[in-house]
């Protein structure tokens, strides 16, 4: 994973070198950061956006939001609503948000 990744901290990168996230994993991460800076802190992607420009399956993005939130990396907000068809989720990465 390159170390240029615009507001990531090394610490997080650190992390993601340790083999918690897997290569597939990583570049979906990658793919959300990179859509935070795009998006000014926010990414509004779809998950098969998120898939397509991670070259990985919709599952895997699944899987990797969900345990990046559980570590507290990223932050995601549900844009529910009654009555419409729901908003795209929007995640936002706590680590750079720290910073």
């Amino acid at each position: 994973m390159p170390s240029e990744i615009v507001g990531v901290p090394n610490q997080l990168l650190n992390h993601l070198y340790l083999g918690i996230f897997s290569r597939a994993e990583q570049r979906v991460l990658q793919a959300i950061f990179k859509a935070v800076a795009d998006g000014g802190g926010q990414c509004v992607a779809t998950v098969a956006a998120l898939a397509r420009d991670s070259g990985t399956s919709k599952r895997t993005v699944a899987n990797s939001v969900a345990q990046a939130v559980r570590l507290g990396i990223i932050e995601k907000l549900e844009r529910r609503r009654y009555s419409v068809l729901s908003l795209p989720k929007s995640i936002s990465s706590t680590a750079i948000q720290r910073h």
